[in-house]
């Protein structure tokens, strides 16, 4: 099932929202995909049957034209507005779908793959709040400079409006200190990524590690790109876990 995706402004202000699994109503746990350059929503919907687990709802924004910003990830940011900014916010719609069907943050779980994860990224790093949990990818944090990197809300504390972020359009429910409150943040990578260097993924399991994020940071010895099959077993663990807590 797909539908236009709402308030949401720029590049993907056409960008829809495919839905699969439990009916988002009657759903105790939400899982939000977000796909890669060149994939689609539909097709990572498709993959998600390998780690789904009943009862819960699939949540998937598609990038219009399948990709959701210009220039590579370790571009200057500004290379890639206003595309990144209309990307996280696909992301947060999601987010705010699951919200106002009764399902809280903290029983979501983001998935981003490659491109995805870095929109992913961004979006854990611009709306910090306690999510059930975040798996990145093969990606990092978009960004030519991710030392001095850091969430909104710790960039801008003095409340002038400085943060390059939307610290201020965070929902109901968000930190108030802006802390990612202890959210399982899973960077999965290889050494020999043929897009991501490895020492951006770590770089980008420092800025969590700041933000009060519960970091596993995981780089294989091989060369993949994509979802693994461990990654997607460690997918369907997260899922079953915030389901066994009912």
């Amino acid at each position: 099932m797909s539908r236009r995706i709402r308030g949401v402004d720029g590049p993907h202000a056409e960008a829809t929202l495919v839905t699969g699994g439990a009916p988002v109503a009657a759903a105790e746990v939400a899982v939000v995909l977000v796909h890669g350059r060149g994939g689609t929503a539909e097709g990572l919907v498709r993959l998600a049957d390998e780690f789904y687990r009943s009862g819960a709802t699939l949540l998937a924004p598609g990038a219009v034209r399948s990709t959701w910003f210009p220039a590579p990830h370790e571009a200057a940011l500004s290379a890639n507005e206003p595309a990144l900014t209309s990307a996280v916010d696909c992301v947060a719609a999601a987010v705010d779908v699951a919200r106002d069907a009764g399902v809280p943050p903290e029983r979501v779980v983001l998935v981003g793959v490659s491109q995805g994860g870095a929109v992913v990224a961004e979006f854990l790093r611009r709306r910090p709040d306690r999510y059930g949990g975040a798996f990145v990818v093969s990606a990092a944090l978009p960004g030519d400079d991710l030392d001095s990197r850091a969430l909104d809300a710790a960039e801008d504390t003095e409340g002038d409006g400085t943060g390059d972020g939307n610290a201020g359009d965070r929902g109901a429910g968000s930190d108030d200190d802006g802390s990612l409150a202890g959210t399982p943040v899973a960077l999965d990578s290889s050494e020999d990524d043929p897009y991501v260097p490895a020492e951006r993924v770590r770089a980008t399991a420092r800025v969590f590690e700041r933000a009060g994020a519960a970091v596993e940071c995981r780089i294989d010895p091989s060369d993949g790109h994509g979802l693994s099959d461990a990654t997607m077993d460690r997918i369907g663990e997260r899922i079953a876990g915030l389901l066994d807590e009912d």
